[in-house]
């Protein structure tokens, strides 16, 4: 096993696809970190310097909003790593060395296993260097008072690591389900861009709310934004408590709502459910992709 997936990481280096794609990943990590942080903090402050608002005596400054910078910035990024595991198999198989490939390793099934793991490893690579950049972007566009702490940050990183893992298996089984390069990359483009997005407001203004929560697209945003909303609330409730105030179960269910809306996950579940939701369209997929190909004709 061990020398396929040494053959998997020469196959990869020898490219410069792994760079082509990690590189606009890193510079849209930043970019929209950037941004979300600067336009958070510049509306956080025109709250906190407002008259009228000024009445309620909500300390705006002790809630960090910048934690929506983080999600929507791994969010978006994940897409790259997403069309890298996507052209994993696909591209092995429209330029047919896929048959060298299998003759040359002892089983389908350990060349399969083989290329799993490599894109894990990958996906962990993409995560790590995208969760850096979010981080940078969002303490440059971010004033201090707006930034979470670091546990709250590293979870939240965590969080983003892992839904960047799962995309990448995502699409390398799509891309080994569909056998095409270009179909498969269209494909989970125009769902991840277009069709998951708009599907997931329109599903989270009906009485059903988290059906959006249950969609991949959905599931997967919630994985960071049900981490950033559940500190969000948690801040706002200890600021509502200490100041003597309550906040009732329907009340607690609207802030989360709408908390988890500007985190990008409008109707996803918890953090943990959103995760289990995730990784079961992850096996899913990915199950079915590596079954295809254990049986795929070759020659």
């Amino acid at each position: 096993m061990g020398d396929l997936i040494s053959a998997e990481f020469r196959k990869i280096l020898t490219t410069k696809l792994w760079w082509a794609l990690l590189i606009p990943a890193l510079v849209m990590a930043f970019l929209v970190a950037w941004g979300w942080s600067a336009l958070a903090t510049d509306a956080a402050d025109s709250l906190a310097n407002d008259s009228v608002f000024a009445r309620f005596r909500v300390p705006i400054d002790e809630i960090s909003w910048s934690v929506i910078a983080l999600t929507r910035a791994i969010n978006l990024s994940s897409i790259f790593p997403m069309v890298f595991g996507a052209l994993a198999i696909s591209s092995e198989l429209r330029h047919r060395t896929i048959t060298t490939t299998f003759l040359t390793g002892p089983t389908r099934a350990a060349v399969l296993g083989a290329k799993g793991i490599t894109y894990v490893i990958w996906g962990l690579i993409y995560g790590v260097a995208v969760a850096l950049l979010v981080s940078a972007g969002t303490a440059t566009g971010a004033t201090s008072n707006y930034l979470p702490e670091g546990k709250q940050w590293f979870l939240i990183l965590l969080a983003g690591i892992i839904q960047i893992v799962l995309w990448t298996l995502v699409g390398v089984g799509v891309g080994a389900l569909i056998g095409s390069t270009t179909g498969s990359v269209v494909i989970l483009l125009v769902y991840s861009l277009i069709i998951g997005p708009v599907s997931e407001l329109l599903l989270a203004g009906t009485d059903v709310p988290n059906l959006a929560g249950v969609m991949l697209n959905g599931s997967a945003n919630g994985l960071t934004g049900s981490t950033a909303s559940a500190l969000l609330f948690d801040q706002i409730q200890g600021i509502v408590l200490g100041a003597g105030g309550s906040i009732d179960a329907e009340t607690e269910d609207r802030i989360e709502t709408v908390v988890r809306a500007a985190a990008g996950a409008p109707g996803a579940f918890s953090l943990w459910v959103s995760g289990l939701i995730f990784l079961a369209w992850t096996a899913a997929l990915f199950g079915a992709g590596l079954a295809r190909n254990a049986k795929r004709d070759i020659t």
